[in-house]
């Protein structure tokens, strides 16, 4: 995948995602800390067009500012224009990969259909979209389809919510500036990353 290079004049430096145990065991036998440098794909999970939902999007044709806002713990509300659309039907239900420029954030907005197994109409290039997502850094990945860029990274800070079953600091949030080597099957893995800037 290459680059994406539109970062000239923007304003987001920060990004902070969720690294899932699939990805960080992916990613081999590294020590993440402090000062990694990562490529990575910045990825939401399947939005749907129920704003009442935890994710959720929206399409229109009116011009959006493009905005990429940290609402909780790798979690954003975002807006942009739909650069790049592939939409697949699954089960008869309409699925839809797209690559929204969010401020300097290219990312790989998922989205889902409405109860009749259809996108919301527009939902193609050149529209824009506005949506609630947690973000997810995709590392190693077999995309099924080419829509997505990555964008380099360095770590900033790794947050980790503490959730084994009968750890004793269930519950509770440790941070630090390394992530050693272990499983995290519970728990939720949330790194802070600074963007590289590049330039066109």
């Amino acid at each position: 995948m290459n680059h994406f290079n539109h970062y000239r004049g923007s304003e987001v430096h920060d990004v902070e995602f969720e690294l899932s145990t699939e990805q960080f065991s992916l990613m081999g036998a590294v020590n993440l800390q402090q000062g990694h440098s990562l490529d990575l794909t910045l990825e939401t999970s399947v939005l749907l067009p129920e704003p009442a939902g935890e994710s959720w999007f929206a399409v229109q044709a009116e011009a959006l500012s493009s905005k990429f806002v940290r609402i909780s713990p790798g979690t954003y509300a975002f807006s942009g224009q739909i650069q790049e659309a592939e939409l697949v039907k699954e089960d008869g239900q309409e699925i839809g990969f797209l690559l929204v420029h969010c401020e300097n954030v290219p990312l790989r907005v998922i989205v889902g259909p409405d109860d009749e197994g259809r996108l919301p109409w527009g939902t193609w290039e050149t529209r824009y979209l506005t949506g609630i997502s947690r973000i997810f850094g995709i590392v190693e990945d077999n995309f099924s389809t080419s829509i997505g860029r990555t964008i380099g990274a360095t770590v900033w800070q790794i947050s980790r919510l503490i959730l084994n079953p009968g750890d004793p600091l269930f519950g509770q949030w440790h941070e630090s500036a390394d992530l050693p080597l272990s499983t995290y099957s519970h728990d939720k893995i949330f790194v802070m990353t600074r963007l590289h800037r590049q330039e066109i």
